[in-house]
């Protein structure tokens, strides 16, 4: 005896949502591809595998992450170079293109292109030949634009040239790796429109958590890189930027060697400051 057609329809849309519950719980979370092009500011650490174990721990994500990184290299460099280009071109490991791809402008260059036109025109070149060649592979990739920070202020205390190069103080650098950026995604934008592109202020956290928490150290010995809490730090914002607010809020994920009250006093910077997240996925 079948049942009647009312209770026909009731039972074949209970199976519909089923076996639709039961396909996404096999599927498990949406894949992304992340490709990484920096040089030891993002190396540093391991901090595309950092990105990749926040995602994963989240349960949110499912990353595929790939990294073409050079010591010193400027985007321009990367641009040019076969090896990292023949891997935005390949993919990811699954055989399909790169939904985002990272980009990390040479730290002094990063400051510089804010006040001189030597810099400003190598950094906008660099960049905007990545987003072409990236829109190539994907038309709707996501560009990155990982904004890095300045020195330790001790650096200007000790003279160096380096440190000089990017601002005649620590927060003049700052404000000039922040302007430098913003400044070359609008060029990019003006060549490449449709792109989409967003800003990770990754250096601009830096000062959130140097505020909040100033006993923090983020910084590595030389007072250039970051340590191990700072490139933690840097893997929180590009994945926030990338999968937005929940992936921050889920991920479990934290280095051996990072005291879990201090990964949690990142954490919550990130989470107050919702501004982070308005773009995330776009």
């Amino acid at each position: 005896m079948k049942p009647p057609a009312p209770l026909r329809l009731l039972l074949l849309s209970a199976f519909v949502v089923f076996a639709c519950s039961l396909r996404a719980a096999e599927e498990g979370p949406p894949h992304v591809r992340i490709l990484f092009f920096g040089n030891s500011y993002t190396a540093f650490n391991r901090m595309p595998g950092m990105v990749g174990e926040l995602m994963s721990s989240s349960g949110m994500l499912s990353p595929h992450i790939g990294s073409s990184v050079h010591g010193n290299y400027t985007l321009e460099q990367h641009a040019h170079n076969e090896e990292g280009l023949a891997l935005l071109k390949k993919g990811a490991d699954d055989g399909k293109p790169w939904d985002v791809v990272v980009v990390q402008e040479q730290s002094i260059i990063s400051a510089a292109a804010a006040v001189e036109a030597d810099s400003r025109s190598l950094m906008e070149s660099g960049f905007s030949k990545l987003v072409k060649l990236a829109r190539e592979a994907n038309p709707s990739v996501l560009i990155v634009d990982f904004q890095v920070w300045p020195r330790h202020e001790k650096l200007w205390k000790e003279q160096s040239k380096e440190a000089r190069l990017t601002g005649a103080s620590q927060a003049e650098a700052r404000v000039n790796i922040h302007l430098a950026n913003v400044r070359v995604m609008k060029a990019a934008l003006e060549k490449n429109p449709g792109a989409q592109i967003l800003i990770s202020p990754v250096g601009d956290f830096w000062w959130l958590v140097h505020d909040q928490y100033p006993a923090l150290s983020l910084y590595a010995e030389d007072g250039t890189h970051a340590d191990m809490l700072g490139t933690l730090l840097g893997a929180y914002v590009i994945a926030g930027s990338i999968g937005g607010r929940e992936v921050i809020e889920h991920a479990t994920w934290m280095p051996p060697d990072c005291p879990s009250m201090q990964v949690l006093r990142l954490k919550k910077v990130v989470l107050d400051h919702p501004e982070l997240f308005k773009n995330a996925g776009k």
